[in-house]
């Protein structure tokens, strides 16, 4: 145990290095929630930056857990490549129209993004600007920045994407090495903005949607290269993947990341034999649990999360996956008090 109280900032870093912070740290995925929390919604994040930004570092403080999350960034590079998104009062934007209707003619369209000037990329730069400068190395910010399957998804569509790995190979491996190098160019913006972490999503690459084998000969390469290259600027990565990913959770720690946050589906205590302390386990508390149950309730499942995989450190508590609007504020508290009590 660390003999001084160590910033929410060193909490986190030293997790994700592999080692015993201070107590155990909070890394709750709350994009939209805290915009509920201070009387705002999606909407008016959009049109107004101050209030993201203001709904993240308020929120932090309030709640005392160890991160701040930048603008609501998903879907935000396929948004500036040209797929048309609905934005929504009480959820994230959901995809309307993708870009890539047809292979043939519209992936020379595609080109390299400029992330300060296309679409809504600035904003989110912009955003973690404005919070590395409010919490220096005193609060972690974590820049998301969706996998390469993930923006191919949400270019083409993913029931498209699902039938282009077993009908149109050739073409996914081309639309991927496209958005894993745009991947590249968006996370390396947000290290020179200032993100001290980078939040890598990939539900597509579910456990409940395609296989192992499918993940490997897609997900696995694709992510592996956009990881070893982002790396290069120091900065600390992690992934998010939804579902049960039991059967492929030692491919994620051969991907170069410093931790894996694993959905409520997955039993910690059986993802830390398998991967050891060589990588920080990131979870995983349910969303639906922290919207529906008593404060006791979370304090017990937290503590079990704990128990499972947070006894020797490389460990930080979280959500299984991101946290709903509805999600209790006294039940976020009760994750903090139990994870911040808790001395190695």
């Amino acid at each position: 145990m660390a003999d001084t109280q160590m910033s929410s900032y060193q909490r986190i870093m030293t997790a994700l290095e592999g080692g015993k912070p201070d107590c155990v740290p909070v890394l709750p995925l709350v994009h939209h929630w805290t915009y509920t929390q201070v009387g705002f919604n999606v909407i008016d994040t959009f049109e107004s930056i101050e209030k993201q930004v203001y709904s993240q570092y308020s929120c932090a403080r309030d709640f005392g857990y160890d991160i701040v999350n930048d603008y609501a960034a998903i879907c935000a590079d396929a948004e500036a490549l040209g797929s048309k998104f609905k934005l929504h009062e009480n959820m994230l934007p959901t995809l309307v129209e993708p870009v890539i209707k047809d292979y043939k003619t519209d992936l020379q369209k595609l080109r390299i993004l400029n992330p300060y000037k296309d679409g809504w990329l600035p904003l989110v730069l912009e955003s973690v600007r404005r919070l590395k400068e409010l919490c220096k190395d005193k609060i972690a910010v974590v820049g998301y920045l969706q996998a390469p399957f993930r923006c191919a998804a949400m270019l083409r569509e993913s029931s498209k994407v699902y039938i282009d790995m077993r009908k149109n190979k050739e073409y996914l491996h081309e639309l991927m090495e496209y958005t894993t190098i745009n991947d590249l160019v968006i996370g390396s913006a947000l290290v020179n903005s200032g993100a001290d972490v980078i939040m890598i999503s990939d539900p597509t690459s579910s456990g409940d949607t395609i296989s192992r084998a499918q993940w490997e000969e897609f997900g696995f390469i694709h992510t592996k290269e956009l990881v070893k290259n982002l790396k290069k600027t120091k900065v600390k990565i992690f992934l998010h993947v939804c579902g049960n990913v039991i059967d492929r959770v030692d491919s994620f720690a051969e991907l170069g990341v410093d931790g894996i946050s694993v959905d409520e589906k997955v039993d910690l205590a059986e993802a830390r034999k398998i991967v050891g302390n060589k990588v920080c386990l990131i979870g995983n508390v349910s969303p639906t649990n922290i919207a529906t149950k008593t404060p006791e309730e979370i304090r017990e499942e937290t503590k079990a999360c704990i128990e499972k995989a947070g006894k020797e450190g490389a460990f930080i508590l979280s959500g299984g996956c991101q946290i709903p609007p509805e999600g209790k504020p006294e039940n976020i508290r009760a994750m903090v008090e139990v994870a911040h009590n808790y001395k190695y």
